[in-house]
């Protein structure tokens, strides 16, 4: 629910990067990811699905061990679906270090 969401986001850490934000917080349960792709940044949803997929499999191996929540929301830039934007995404998700809150 928003509430929760608007909660969560009042307690979490934050990191953020030229395309996305992403807010953190330790999980006394295993952890959790949430992606969200405003419509600003690809107008049909094949191109707003592959950004979560993509961020998904980038992002789960380096939180899964960690017990943490993570909710990341990309900033309302245009982006294509192709190669580059892509090793741009990889790379800016792989340089996330959250720290133990």
């Amino acid at each position: 629910m928003r509430t929760e969401f608007l909660e969560f986001r009042s307690k979490a850490s934050r990191l953020s990067s030229p395309h996305f934000t992403a807010y953190y917080l330790p999980s006394k349960h295993q952890s959790s990811c949430s992606v969200v792709v405003p419509k600003k940044v690809h107008k049909l949803a094949v191109g707003r699905n592959w950004l979560k997929r993509l961020t998904f499999d980038a992002l789960w191996p380096l939180i899964q061990d960690s017990q943490l929540d993570v909710v990341i929301i990309y900033k309302p830039l245009k982006l294509d679906k192709s190669p580059r934007t892509k090793e741009q995404i990889l790379s800016e998700l792989k340089s996330l270090k959250f720290s133990n809150v």
